[in-house]
């Protein structure tokens, strides 16, 4: 049973107005799988001044429990200038009550050495790389917070804002639209949306254009298919570009990038030359991952595909998908089609293509649109797409797609880059139309 949150009188630190805020003491995930996630999203022991709307996180004691992983975590802000003394028989209370609802088969040695943490920072450190994630990719987490703090801060000046894109627009990329848009929907779900961070999304998407992992058209190409590849070689979308594609990236690929890099000269042949290279490296990690990683994922997979809302199973995962879940779904999915097993092949689609919409979900509306746009079959296709999405149609969701035109012009074979202009002018029509 989750331990309930205990209603606090707080004082907010900028306009002096007391409040009630909930406060949180112990977060057990044993008794609520649930508030993992909510603590990692920023949703425990967090208030917003219902006068100035001021916010943040409040100083408390934190107690973190997973029994799975036999984890326990404290966690004393300092600012609260206990004694060492007070500190201890507070957490300790923290820990006995805990230890006290477990029946005594699971009252195990860990509970004798808690570990203490000193920043709340440290403490979400410390979860994470419970499950599995490097210190480099927290690292990187930090620094794309770090930078969103900044932007939000100058989301009214736009001339700081300006700079600061300039200096950081490598940075402003797919990676950091999706903690932008982790952070709006956790503003959402907490019924109190912040409109500055859909507005920073929206100047930021007017100033950059970031790439976004995806799978090549099912009719594609070998060529295509490569120069999807080269285009994410030195970005964040790599890993998952070459996840999405695992498929398509066979001996006939590799045949066909061959001839290309050997009739290929100069610059063009030795970016050639690493996207091969690369590639190798990348499908030998694949194919060396753990055997549990593959196991987790070929249950994932089943689980969801027992989900009696596939859409919302999906979503509910997201975080679990990676290069294991990737593999293992394409393997399944070419051996069905081998077999001649249409109706595994069917449901394996439907899981490829709720899984992808459940990523793009997390991406801003307009980008969302230009993905979907982009793997319309027919104009007939993308003008249902742009039917849905008639509130989106604006000067600048053209921008938008213009920015994704030009950035793809070098990539694309003609006969694509010339669809994806028709698209775009079948929406500037349909805007046009709507304007009346």
């Amino acid at each position: 049973m989750p331990y309930p949150a205990i209603p606090t009188q707080v004082k907010c630190p900028q306009c002096g107005r007391s409040f009630m805020a909930e406060i949180t003491t112990i977060i057990d995930v044993g008794a609520d799988p649930e508030s993992k996630e909510r603590l990692l999203r920023g949703q425990i022991n967090r208030a917003v001044c219902p006068d100035c709307g001021a916010g943040g996180l409040l100083s408390s004691p934190l107690l973190y429990h997973d029994p799975a992983k036999e984890l326990l975590l404290t966690y004393m802000p300092a600012e609260l200038g206990l004694s060492n003394d007070d500190q201890e028989r507070f957490l300790g209370r923290l820990v006995n009550t805990v230890m006290d609802s477990l029946p005594p088969e699971q009252r195990k040695g860990y509970f004798l050495r808690p570990r203490t943490l000193l920043t709340f920072e440290s403490l979400l450190d410390t979860i994470l790389e419970a499950d599995g994630i490097s210190k480099e990719a927290l690292q990187a987490q930090r620094q794309r917070m770090s930078l969103l703090n900044q932007l939000i801060a100058a989301v009214d000046d736009d001339a700081t804002l300006d700079q600061l894109v300039a200096d950081h627009k490598a940075e402003l990329n797919y990676e950091f639209f999706l903690l932008l848009a982790e952070v709006i929907e956790a503003e959402r779900e907490q019924g109190q949306p912040d409109d500055a961070f859909e507005q920073l999304r929206d100047k930021l998407l007017e100033r950059v254009n970031p790439a976004m992992p995806q799978a090549a058209a099912p009719d594609a190409s070998y060529d295509q298919v490569a120069d999807l590849l080269l285009e994410s070689l030195d970005g964040e979308a790599w890993r998952a570009n070459v996840a999405l594609n695992y498929e398509r990236l066979d001996y006939g690929f590799f045949q066909r990038l061959t001839a290309r890099i050997e009739a290929a000269e100069g610059e063009q042949r030795d970016h050639l030359l690493e996207l091969r290279e690369k590639l190798l490296q990348e499908l030998d990690a694949l194919r060396n991952a753990s055997q549990q990683a593959q196991d987790d994922a070929a249950l994932l997979i089943m689980q969801l595909l027992e989900a009696d809302d596939l859409a919302a199973a999906a979503t509910e995962h997201l975080r679990e998908y990676d290069e294991a879940f990737f593999v293992v779904l394409q393997r399944y999915l070419r051996t069905a089609q081998q077999k001649g097993d249409t109706r595994r092949v069917e449901r394996l689609q439907r899981l490829m293509e709720a899984v992808r919409n459940a990523i793009e979900g997390q991406l801003p509306p307009e980008l969302r649109l230009i993905t979907r746009l982009s793997r319309a079959q027919s104009l007939e296709e993308s003008g249902a797409i742009l039917e849905e999405n008639r509130s989106l149609l604006n000067d600048a969701f053209l921008q938008q797609f213009d920015a994704y035109l030009d950035s793809a012009k070098e990539q694309l074979g003609a006969d694509e880059l010339a669809r994806l202009h028709e698209i775009r002018e079948q929406a500037h029509a349909k805007m046009t139309i709507q304007r009346g």
